[in-house]
């Protein structure tokens, strides 16, 4: 009785099985850590209880160690077992814990990880990229200038399509810095231009993006970042639209302390395991998708200070709102209208 005693007392679950299977004893520790998916174990066979045990088992016990997944009374719970036995009269004992916190740590560090990673590769990828297609660009901008207008036309889209991959560029490799910058910067120009460039993208599939910006003042955050974070939440949006869809960006000035940019699309809408998963790097429902857009825009909203928010449904379409504080000095106003980026080059110029 007082060995009973003691096993009660233990956290961690225990439960002893006879030669044929059936469970003989479990403590309580068992009891809280399966959290009520069996009312009583005692009497059932473990193969009902503890399928993953029952399999070793039954491969005679060369593997002692194990995992597998409960429905509890409060959701899906990790468990994680060690098996010992048989004994001399043949029962089998396991020891059960509660592995669902460790899980989600462990989890953590590994996307932690893949994020580092991630950072250290892209900068020299992205240099490499960055600058053929930058003297591409230039290149074809020089030869629609003084091309017919019959060569105009067939080269035009090609060149939206690189300023599309500039885009993407901008979409990933701006992302890994702060979105405060020293110097004031035309943020409704570069929200403007980032949905023209994806307007080639949409309309084909017969997607509508509408931009709903009002003109603002010169504000101290990147060109690049934001630009990075419109791409990011508008092309998601445009891969899960379908014909008929429409896609609202937005923008607006939050008093004098923070910026904010709002993608809504009416899209067939995120179910809840989904909506929970979304921004974690190189999570994604589509078989082509990279699964870093969110999670990137989720990285920038947090070493800036800012905050990412999701609002998703089935039927409901999906709104994405990420906000900005501003540096501490108030906005400069704008002296013209139509200001171009602080890289000086003009809107023709494919910044």
């Amino acid at each position: 009785m007082d060995g009973l005693r003691i096993l009660d007392s233990l956290s961690a679950g225990v439960l002893v099985m006879a030669p044929g299977g059936s469970i003989t004893y479990a403590n309580k520790g068992a009891l809280q850590v399966l959290g009520g998916a069996v009312a009583d174990p005692v009497g059932q066979h473990v193969a009902d209880v503890l399928p993953p045990v029952a399999k070793l088992i039954a491969r005679g016990g060369k593997e002692t160690r194990g995992e597998f997944e409960v429905l509890a009374r409060d959701g899906v719970r990790h468990i994680g077992f060690t098996l010992s036995g048989p004994s001399t009269d043949g029962t089998w004992t396991v020891l059960c814990q509660d592995i669902t916190a460790m899980r989600e740590l462990r989890h953590e560090r590994d996307r932690l990880m893949q994020f580092a990673t991630l950072g250290d590769a892209l900068p020299s990828i992205l240099h490499e990229l960055r600058n053929p297609l930058a003297a591409v660009s230039n290149s074809l901008e020089l030869l629609i200038e003084e091309a017919s207008d019959e060569v105009r036309q067939d080269l035009a889209p090609v060149l939206w399509e690189i300023r599309r991959m500039k885009l993407t560029l901008h979409g990933v490799g701006g992302l890994f810095g702060t979105v405060h910058t020293s110097r004031e910067t035309a943020l409704d120009f570069a929200i403007g231009e980032a949905c023209r460039i994806l307007t080639w993208s949409a309309e084909p599939r017969g997607i509508r993006i509408v931009t709903d910006v009002p003109t603002l003042p010169l504000l101290p955050l990147d060109w690049g970042v934001v630009s990075g974070v419109v791409f990011n939440l508008v092309k998601n949006a445009i891969d899960a639209c379908t014909a008929g869809d429409v896609i609202t960006v937005g923008a607006e000035l939050r008093g004098d302390e923070a910026f904010a940019v709002k993608v809504s699309d009416t899209g067939p809408g995120m179910p809840p395991d989904v909506l929970a998963h979304c921004r974690q790097i190189f999570y994604s429902t589509k078989s082509s998708g990279s699964g870093i857009g969110l999670a990137l825009c989720q990285r920038i909203a947090d070493v800036s200070g800012g905050q990412l928010e999701i609002a998703s449904a089935p039927g409901a379409g999906t709104t994405v709102i990420l906000t900005f504080p501003l540096c501490q000095r108030a906005p400069v106003p704008r002296t013209r209208t139509g200001h171009y980026p602080p890289s000086g080059r003009t809107p023709s110029a494919g910044t």
